[in-house]
């Protein structure tokens, strides 16, 4: 049994180094791939910065257009002042709410039962 079990040890090791040598070979496929990215990368990247300044040019020059309208736009809105009335309660809905009970100025209920 001995000589066997020693037959099965060599076919498993055979095998480990033969996955081995696929999970190398694909590594330096990957390797040659990621490299030749790269150097396209370097190629391309004047191109490439050309067109992100541009972009970026074209995004501070609407963010400060953007930035003009909302300012102009500020400038036209008009500012409401609530004043108070006659003693009255400076808040409009309290206004409200006591002109509804009947405690607004002159006016007066009465419970009829």
């Amino acid at each position: 049994m001995k000589p066997n079990q020693g037959e099965v040890y060599r076919v498993a090791f055979d095998s480990a180094n033969s996955e081995l040598n696929d999970i190398l070979g694909a590594f330096e496929d990957l390797r040659a791939r990621k490299d030749r990215i790269e150097k396209v990368v370097m190629a391309l990247k004047p191109l490439l910065g050309a067109e992100e300044a541009a972009a970026a040019a074209a995004a501070v020059k609407s963010a400060s257009d953007a930035a003009n309208e909302a300012s102009a736009a500020t400038e036209e809105v008009p500012a409401y002042q609530y004043q108070s009335s006659n003693g009255s309660s400076s808040d409009p809905f309290a206004r409200r709410l006591d002109s509804a009970l009947g405690h607004g100025v002159g006016r007066k209920f009465s419970r009829q039962f």
